[in-house]
């Protein structure tokens, strides 16, 4: 089962598309892909364009969604960033899949139990030598226990949505350990008789009265799929502290 199954997935298939020009000049389009059958989606790839107004394309790329993967009756995020700084102007813009494989059954159920999501701001923190982050970056924390007997690298995908319900930022990278001391290494999720505390850095989040969602799966860094099903939050609001 390939494309054509893929194409099926869902009447809705891509929702809320935007597009916009980040703080380097680079154009995103960031969305969300949703599948409303039971058909298990895999492998999958989108391409975004950037049209003139006489409907000429000026740019195109194609990105894997993030997880690369999706679950049935489920969603997953998008940002698809074009590779050069100061493109022109465009008029309008699209996003579609143009590969994936339709599987028969959903992938296997990693046993990987997530207890809480939260999602922090430290508003008016200064640089700060060897720290990863600052007051515009938001640190998501995650209480996780894996109940298999698999170790699991651990990768991260998040979107920012604004009180229009519209999807206005996407982050992915890999889930990260910080130690006492304060040491950053690439997180894995070994088997645990209790929960873990697992983390993760959504560069640039928007403010406001927004939302954030974010899911975790599990494989090497832009795997074109993963193994197992990735685990989701449902939306909520960023906690915003002062140093």
């Amino acid at each position: 089962m390939g494309l054509a199954a893929v194409l099926a997935v869902g009447a809705r298939c891509i929702e809320q598309p935007y597009a916009y020009v980040d703080s380097e000049g680079y154009v995103h389009i960031t969305g969300r892909m949703v599948n409303d059958t039971d058909i298990q989606g895999a492998q999958l790839m989108l391409r975004g364009n950037l049209y003139d107004a006489a409907n000429n394309v000026i740019a195109t790329k194609d990105q894997a969604p993030c997880p690369p993967d999706l679950k049935p009756y489920s969603e997953v995020s998008f940002d698809i960033r074009f590779d050069n700084p100061g493109i022109p102007p465009w008029d309008h813009f699209d996003v579609r899949p143009i590969s994936g494989t339709a599987m028969g059954s959903p992938l296997p159920d990693p046993d990987v139990v997530l207890f809480s999501a939260e999602a922090i701001r430290f508003d008016g923190l200064p640089p700060i030598p060897g720290l990863p982050f600052d007051g515009d970056d938001v640190l998501f924390r995650f209480s996780v226990r894996n109940r298999s007997v698999n170790t699991y690298k651990i990768q991260f995908c998040s979107i920012v949505i604004d009180n229009h319900s519209q999807v206005i930022a996407a982050n992915n990278g890999e889930v990260v350990d910080i130690d006492e001391a304060g040491n950053i290494t690439p997180a894995l999720l070994t088997p645990l008789p209790y929960p873990t505390q697992i983390y993760a850095i959504a560069r640039d989040a928007a403010r406001g009265p927004i939302q954030v969602k974010a899911w975790l799966w599990f494989g090497e860094k832009d795997a074109p799929t993963s193994a197992w099903q990735y685990v989701e939050t449902s939306l909520f609001t960023i906690q915003t502290l002062s140093p």
